[in-house]
């Protein structure tokens, strides 16, 4: 019996330990600690508004669901203190430096979607984008917060994403260095803002529509 029950124990642990995403190939940086896994394919993925769902992944502005096995956005409507309404996002609240992020992304009808970081003030300001559209990618360096957020674009190449594809994207920031794999595209940029810790992680999106799946989160360490 006790056999069976050490058999039972170790095969449990190596069935958690197999549902870990391995860390992805990269070229600035290493994937060291495991930060969350979410597949974002269970209703428990998101939990009341502004609260951590079960990886610890919060719904934040906007409206978030789980839709066809993945997250499912709509942004906020417009409103008197936002007439525009504002973007959907989706964030983990982290302190950490450097990182690693893996996901796949659907724009589905959204025009525009982001993977972001804030950094650790109080409150978070704005710290960097990777902005996607079918159209183009591109990278931008940001500062402050609501209607003192201020943007500088670094980077920019023109693509063709199918909306309707789901696409892979990795994000390696290191130091000063920003570099963002999507499918078989790659750009990168840097700037000294990159290297200040990060308070929030997260992704965003316009209108409603985007569908996000597999997000991986690591701490990151520079490859000797």
């Amino acid at each position: 019996m006790k056999t069976n029950l050490t058999l039972t124990i170790l095969l449990a642990s190596s069935l958690v330990f197999a549902a870990d995403p391995a860390p992805p190939a990269t070229e600035t940086c290493v994937a060291d600690k495991l930060i969350s896994a979410e597949k974002f394919d269970r209703p428990e993925s998101f939990t009341d508004k502004k609260k951590p769902g079960t990886d610890g992944w919060r719904g934040g502005i906007g409206t978030w669901s789980i839709k066809d096995g993945a997250a499912y956005e709509i942004q906020e409507a417009p409103s008197k203190n936002r007439p525009n309404g504002h973007e959907a996002v989706c964030e983990h609240i982290v302190d950490l430096g450097d990182y690693v992020l893996t996901a796949e992304f659907k724009l589905g009808p959204s025009p525009q979607i982001g993977f972001v970081c804030r950094d650790t003030n109080q409150p978070n300001l704005h710290q960097g984008r990777v902005m996607i559209t079918p159209t183009a990618i591109w990278i931008q360096k940001m500062s402050g917060i609501a209607k003192e957020t201020r943007r500088e674009e670094l980077k920019r190449i023109e693509v063709k994403l199918d909306p309707d594809t789901w696409h892979r994207i990795t994000i390696e920031i290191c130091g000063d260095h920003f570099q963002a794999k999507i499918d078989d595209h790659v750009l990168e940029a840097s700037h000294e803002r990159f290297k200040e810790r990060k308070g929030r992680i997260g992704f965003v999106a316009k209108n409603e529509g985007a569908q996000f799946r597999n997000v991986a989160l690591w701490s990151a360490k520079p490859k000797s």
